[in-house]
């Protein structure tokens, strides 16, 4: 018969059809197949997270309108003529993707009676206040800190001053007089919010003050004004009639915030489009276009695309993973269909052809196993990825990919079975001989050598630069991912060729058993040895990695969250405008603080820190790793000074012993001090000193910016805050500290092998189920000779269970163990940031490794009972007589 004949007989033509009778082989080769098609298909959709999450989190501090198009005119006397037309001709050339306008106009520093006041006008501002007294009018709303301090009500009149200058046709100057505008309401002061409302962010700079005023800092002794608002037709008869310059600004944010780097980048030349358009047509060459979107959208292209080096590896080696999975399916395969195998070889089937049948016979296992896959990676991205956004390209690429996996993988399980056949067609191989000398050799070294001569080669630099204008970011080494993954799977494959051997030889040795069970699985393990071993080798390699991964990216986060706190102090923050009194919601878990910089102790500058001894070492950060005299330990000493002096504590390199601090015209206060290696919250690289609340003088006292750091989650002490009143500059939180720096993608791809080793229970149970199917008929004719011979039923269950579980739980411990082993080793190259204190914070991830343990182990018991029950019901004349 020619050869391609065999496709038309029934063996090859019902072979898709076979494996529904096998509907556990057929689950297990589905999996296994999901299992390889997963991280190929997932790695397109994690670079397109990675970059939305960048742009994400780098946007969350941008006002919205300034994210997205800002068309500000300069201060002038109000036409409403030339304001309409600038309003039009802004709404002609707005670009796609762009929400509606908002139109503001603004007066600055203007004259209200013997005061300054900043004005702003903007329609639909009633929904974006608290409203204390009065109601909707023609005139001003007044904040209610600024009506108090003047003794203002709704009804009452202010004078307004013009200073809009104008000349007569004579070259005389135009004077006008005061005006008078009613005040309809009384709202609650801006400032007193801890946050801003995204309505009022592009100009929050009128009642919060620029960042130098808020944060205390040069300049903090110009004083913010008050806010006045009115709608914007009110605002345009007001300015008119007052005769007061005015600014106008026209803001459009994105429609959504929801975009992906492609998107962001598409809008981005949209809006810089729109704002040529505009310079063209401008009605003053003076007017202000503003934008914070390209240098974003630039940011989160360059992650996207520097993140593929190591994504890809990482993508690439969960793509082996599965793959020697499938491989491992092929082998089961002819080993559970042996006989039928046989019978066709006996009638001239050659292994080439077998191959074919093996991989028509799984191809609709492969094709559902690839679409779960597929549809499996786009669920993990959106789930535990950085961001749940993704682009169509992605999306078509992820497609491609995990149709490429699947033809890859039905590809491997054929030859792979086709080469398991050989044996059985018969056909001589003169080179079986050599082939069996070289599998013997310990081949899996040269992946240690390699792993060995790449880390010494592969450079130890963590941050390089990558573009240009778009700053630096961290690359984590390729050598933290590719060395510990060549180093467990020739570790896991030495470990299971000399297991076999140690295997073999011991049960081959010792007959004597304490009990039948032991013999049994004695026995079966001498006669099943490489098939458990390779039961355990599958589990193990996935564990290592899974553990590792999970470690990797622990460790990288704890270390970053403890710098960051470090960094700021404490969880939380907050700088205060004007000094308030903890309050009693945050009472035990907050501390008042004075910060003041610029302080001069003997021939240094320090930040000054002046706090509640009693309490602060409860609620600031500290790592006992930092100096062996603990916070606690040295803010106990600021409570019963020496004889000598008032009691200081100081960061390095601050030395012990007497010191002298001045600032400004302050006397000079004698200090006992105290160093240690480091204090929380460095500012500038200046050293840290830390004194009693009492130690302050006048000038000092006056000059302090108040700060209250708390611990705890922000949320609800955000809401504490604002429900106590307090005015707040500034509410800081230690975890946004890396939220938009070149740090964030470390966590990003760190992350990313996390979510890939959440295949490690799955790749177990696939193991695990293809090793019952290939034993199956055996534990049959076994279980069937037993009972013949007087054991009971219960006696085999655990035998099962031993056998099933041993090789479980051998891989498991053996993952385990390099794991930990792996991260203790290149604990040090975590560290994203060497230089900063505490240093690295090595975490392991006990949870998900009991939760994974605890998964494996129960379905070890829920398989080994499911068969223990298949067994039951085994007939003796049917398992005699099976011949498949």
């Amino acid at each position: 018969m020619a050869r391609g004949g065999w496709l038309s007989l029934a063996p090859w033509r019902r072979a898709p059809l076979l494996l529904l009778r096998r509907p556990s082989v057929a689950v297990a080769i589905a999996v296994a197949t999901a299992v390889a098609v997963l991280p190929a298909a997932a790695g397109p959709l994690f670079l397109s997270s990675a970059g939305s999450a960048t742009l994400r989190a780098r946007s969350a501090a941008v006002c919205p309108a300034a994210l997205g198009s800002q068309v500000i005119a300069p201060e002038r006397a109000v036409d409403p003529a030339v304001l309409a037309a600038a309003v039009t001709q802004e709404a002609q050339a707005a670009a796609d993707g762009l929400g509606d306008p908002a139109v503001t106009l603004v007066s600055a520093q203007v004259a209200v009676g013997d005061n300054r006041v900043n004005i702003a006008g903007r329609s639909g501002f009633e929904g974006h206040v608290q409203r204390i007294a009065g109601g909707p009018g023609h005139g001003l709303w007044l904040p209610d800190r600024f009506a108090a301090e003047h003794g203002l009500r709704p009804g009452d009149t202010l004078t307004i001053s013009p200073n809009v200058e104008a000349w007569t046709a004579d070259g005389r100057r135009q004077v006008w007089q005061p005006t008078a505008v009613p005040v309809v309401a009384i709202y609650r002061d801006l400032r007193d919010r801890s946050g801003d409302d995204p309505f009022w962010c592009g100009i929050a700079t009128l009642y919060r003050g620029d960042p130098a005023q808020q944060a205390g800092g040069l300049g903090s002794d110009v004083p913010v004004l008050d806010l006045l608002l009115a709608d914007r037709a009110t605002m345009l008869a007001v300015a008119s009639g007052a005769h007061i310059q005015t600014a106008q600004r026209i803001e459009r944010a994105p429609a959504t915030i929801d975009l992906t780097a492609s998107e962001a980048t598409r809008l981005a030349a949209g809006i810089t489009a729109m704002h040529d358009r505009l310079r063209t047509t401008a009605y003053d060459g003076r007017i202000l276009y503003r934008t914070a979107l390209p240098p974003l959208a630039g940011r989160a292209a360059l992650v996207e695309r520097e993140l593929r080096g190591t994504v890809l590896p990482i993508s690439a080696g969960g793509l082996l993973v599965g793959l020697s999975v499938v491989m491992a399916a092929g082998a089961f395969w002819v080993r559970r269909r042996e006989r039928e195998l046989v019978v066709l070889a006996t009638f001239g089937a050659t292994a080439r052809w077998l191959g074919v049948k093996a991989a028509l016979e799984a191809l609709p296992a492969l094709a559902a196993g690839a679409a779960g896959g597929w549809a499996l990676a786009r669920l993990l991205v959106t789930q535990v990825g950085p961001s749940s956004d993704v682009s169509g390209a992605a999306l078509a690429q992820s497609l491609i990919a995990a149709v490429s996996g699947f033809l890859v993988a039905t590809a491997v399980l054929g030859v792979t079975a086709g080469v398991a056949c050989r044996p059985l067609t018969g056909v001589p191989s003169p080179e079986a001989r050599a082939r069996r000398r070289l599998a013997a050799a310990p081949w899996e070294l040269l992946l240690l050598a390699a792993a060995a001569g790449y880390w010494s080669t592969g450079g130890d630099r963590s941050m390089v630069r990558l573009g240009s204008q778009y700053g630096t970011m961290v690359q984590i080494p390729a050598k933290l991912l590719v060395v510990p993954m060549l180093a467990i799977l020739c570790l896991c494959v030495l470990g299971a060729r000399l297991a076999t051997a140690a295997v073999r030889r011991r049960t081959r040795t010792t007959t004597a058993a304490r009990s039948a069970v032991r013999l049994l699985y004695r026995r079966r393990l001498r006669h099943s040895a490489a098939a458990a071993v390779t039961l355990a080798l599958i589990t193990a390699v996935p564990v290592a990695v899974a553990v590792y991964g999970a470690t990797a990216t622990g460790t990288v986060s704890a270390t970053l969250a403890a710098q960051a706190r470090l960094g700021a102090g404490s969880d939380v923050v907050i700088t205060l405008a004007e000094p308030g009194v903890v309050p009693a919601a945050l009472a035990g878990r907050a501390t008042p603080v004075l910060r003041l910089d610029y302080v001069q102790l003997d021939d240094q500058q320090v930040s000054l820190l002046a706090v509640d001894p009693a309490t602060f070492a409860r609620d600031a950060y500290w790592d006992d790793r930092l100096d062996d005299t603990t916070l606690a330990e040295a803010t106990r000493a600021l409570r019963a000074p020496p004889g000598g002096g008032l009691a200081a504590v100081a960061s390095a390199p601050v030395p012990d012993g007497a010191a002298t601090m001045t600032f400004g015209g302050d006397a000079p206060v004698e200090l006992d001090v105290t160093s240690l290696a480091a204090l929380p919250a460095p500012r500038g690289g200046y050293p840290v000193l830390l004194v009693d609340r009492a130690a302050l003088g006048e000038e000092a006292l006056a000059r302090a910016v108040p700060q209250l750091w708390v611990r705890g989650d922000p949320a609800p002490i955000r809401a504490a805050v604002d429900a106590a009143g307090l005015r707040v500059a500034v509410f800081s939180v230690a975890d946004d500290r890396h939220a938009s720096t070149f740090y964030q993608p470390v966590t990003y791809t760190f992350a990313y092998l996390s979510a890939l080793s959440l295949l490690t229970a799955t790749v177990a149970m696939v193991g695990f189920l293809l090793y019952l199917e290939s034993r199956l008929r055996v534990l049959r004719r076994g279980y069937v000779m037993l009972r013949l011979m007087g054991l009971r039923s219960a006696v085999q269950g655990w035998l099962l269970l031993a056998e099933f579980a041993g090789s479980l739980v051998a891989g498991c411990a053996a993952g385990l163990g390099l794991a930990v082993t792996a991260a203790v080793t290149v604990r040090d190259q975590l560290n994203v940031d060497p230089a900063a204190a505490p240093g690295t914070v090595l975490s392991f991830p006990w949870s998900v490794l009991a939760g994974l343990l605890t998964a494996v182990s129960c379905f070890a018991v829920l398989v080994a009972a499911v068969t223990h029950w298949r067994l039951t019901r085994s007939r003796t004349s049917e398992v005699l007589g099976d011949i498949d």
